[in-house]
C-alpha cells in the first residue's frame, strides 16, 4: 500500500534540506563515534605503555633490592667471623697478660 503525498515545490526543497541535514548529523555522529574509538584505544595504549615502563622500574628496584639483602647477609656472616676471631683474639691476648703478670710478680 503506497501513500502519496503533495507538498510544495517550497515545501518539497524544506524537506529535502532537512533530510541532508539530518543525513550529516548522521555522519558526523559515525564520526565522531570512530574518533572516540581511536582515541580511546590510543589512551589505552599510552596507558599500557607507561605501566609496562612502571613495571621494568620495578622490577629493577626489586632486584636491587634482592641483591642488597645477599650483599647484607654475606657482610653479617662476615662480621660474624671478624667478631668471633676478635673475640677469640682478646681471650688469648687477656692469657698472655696474665701468664706475663704471673711471671712478673714471681
Amino acid at each position: 500500500m503506497e501513500i502519496e503525498i503533495r507538498v510544495s515545490c517550497e515545501e518539497f526543497h524544506k524537506i529535502r534540506k532537512e533530510k541532508r541535514e539530518i543525513q550529516k548529523r548522521f555522519n558526523s555522529l559515525e564520526e565522531l563515534e570512530r574518533t572516540l574509538e581511536l582515541l580511546e584505544i590510543k589512551y589505552l595504549a599510552e596507558k599500557r605503555e607507561r605501566l609496562e615502563k612502571k613495571l621494568k622500574e620495578v622490577e629493577a628496584h626489586y632486584k636491587m633490592l634482592l641483591e642488597f639483602n645477599k650483599k647484607a647477609k654475606r657482610d653479617k656472616e662476615k662480621m660474624k667471623k671478624l667478631r668471633l676471631q676478635l673475640s677469640l683474639e682478646n681471650r688469648k691476648l687477656r692469657e698472655e697478660m696474665k701468664e706475663y703478670e704471673n711471671c712478673s710478680k714471681a
